[in-house]
């Protein structure tokens, strides 16, 4: 007999959902299925996505959607949950625009998903809060700027797999540290993730014992950004954190190096983007270094260091880009690729074990409980290379802890995943250079 899985509760006696109906009424004609989406098989568990397959991220897009196609692959490959396929339903983002709210909005009301991967957008994330807690919606956040959200409560739950910017942040604090800087300040773009990224890492880099001097904020829609780096650069920083989408920073790198090229600049794990390098005259930032979030595994890496230097392997994160490019003739995963395959199996598996421990229609809240467990240390590993055996083991009863092709995941109370292992890299002769792995933990609040 096929398991139950809750289907979608009626919104009737909630205001804030009719309200939004009422917004989707005009355009629900004109918006059908997307173009490539095809017909859901019978007795499917429905994953929407909300991806940027168009705007200023649109170079992502398609690349993540690839990622997910292949982890509901995979996980129907091993018999699905209890039986039942995985089906994905993907919206356009349109890279954060109303447009893309609209469609992320389809995608909660028309398309009525439970389960819901995205988006990628920092404001789209933060828009749809409410219509996440109205109809208990589990949103998976893969992305790197997605939103902690550090939500409780009976319905609607948040998982966030990407390394927050408190950890980003004490990682880039220590590794400013290590490298003998006494003053740090940024340039930082107007938005959410950046002005957080910007405060985790002034908060770590003082606690740590630097000096953090005044930044300066900028608008991502100037034409021009002259004032605002002669203002940054004229503190003489030691370091100056340049934190800021790859269209806007590739102005400001453009017009600094015009300029008189005083002073240098830290990048943003958001800067490790060819769209970034492509932009920016050739040459101009060599021997800028940055720091992104790495794909080795805690267990690839030496132990005995709590903070430095480290030695990693990278065996896990090559085999599913083998994977992943067998899959697709060829197309390598972008880095962020690994946490969006991560987030199918991550749900599939909650579904699963919730099935055997007897709830035939988990609540958004207890998928999300469910998750955390699957990052307990004490539990044997599910590898994502073997789905098979793990849902098994979990059909059974057996607790697992899952070991993703982007990490192996341990998460905090609101299901924010703890990182501690990240990248370093220059760029040199125009091309991004790995320089080395860093092990990061700071104090979690200060």
């Amino acid at each position: 007999m096929a398991a139950a899985i809750r289907t979608p509760s009626s919104t009737s006696s909630l205001g804030w959902p009719w309200r939004r109906l009422s917004m989707l009424v005009p355009i629900a004609a004109g918006m059908g299925c997307a173009p490539h989406e095809h017909a859901v098989p019978e007795n499917a568990i429905k994953v929407g996505a909300v991806l940027p397959f168009t705007g200023k991220e649109a170079a992502i897009g398609r690349n993540l959607e690839q990622a997910l196609l292949l982890a509901v692959k995979d996980v129907n490959a091993a018999g699905g949950v209890r039986g039942r396929p995985l089906h994905l339903v993907t919206r356009d983002s349109n890279s954060g625009s109303e447009r893309g709210l609209q469609a992320l909005l389809e995608l909660l009301y028309l398309e009525k998903v439970e389960y819901l991967v995205g988006p990628e957008e920092n404001e789209l994330a933060n828009e749809i809060v409410p219509d996440v807690k109205a109809l208990d919606v589990l949103n998976l956040l893969p992305g790197y700027s997605a939103p902690a959200m550090k939500r409780g409560g009976t319905r609607g739950a948040w998982v966030r797999l990407a390394p927050s910017p408190a950890a980003i942040g004490c990682a880039m604090a220590r590794q400013a540290i290590a490298e003998g800087a006494e003053t740090a300040n940024a340039i930082v773009a107007q938005d959410d993730y950046n002005s957080s990224l910007a405060a985790e890492f002034n908060a770590q880099f003082v606690h740590l014992g630097g000096h953090a001097l005044p930044s300066v904020t900028i608008s991502a829609s100037a034409s021009s950004y002259t004032a605002q780096i002669a203002q940054v650069l004229d503190y003489e920083a030691d370091r100056t954190l340049l934190i800021a989408y790859p269209a806007t920073a590739s102005l400001v790198a453009t017009e600094w190096t015009i300029r008189n090229r005083r002073g240098a600049f830290t990048l943003s794990p958001m800067l490790r983007a060819d769209a970034f390098l492509v932009n920016t005259p050739f040459g101009a930032l060599d021997g800028f270094e940055g720091l992104s979030p790495s794909l080795s595994l805690t267990s690839e890496c030496d132990s005995g260091t709590e903070n430095g230097p480290v030695a990693c392997s990278r065996d896990n994160a090559r085999a599913f880009s083998d994977h992943f490019a067998a899959r697709w003739e060829g197309d390598r995963p972008f880095p962020a690729a690994h946490f969006y395959y991560d987030a199918v199996v991550l749900l599939a598996m909650a579904l699963e074990q919730e099935l055997a421990n007897g709830n035939d229609a988990p609540t958004a809240p207890e998928l999300h409980d469910a998750i955390r467990e699957l990052g307990r240390k004490d539990a044997e590993p599910a590898h994502w290379a073997q789905l098979a055996p793990a849902f098994e083991a979990i059909s059974g009863g057996e607790p697992r802890r899952y070991v993703g092709a982007a990490a192996e995941y341990d998460f905090d109370e609101f299901g924010i995943a703890n990182h501690v292992v990240f990248d370093t890299w220059s760029i040199e002769g125009g091309a991004f250079v790995d320089t080395g792995h860093l092990m990061a933990s700071c104090p979690r609040h200060l």
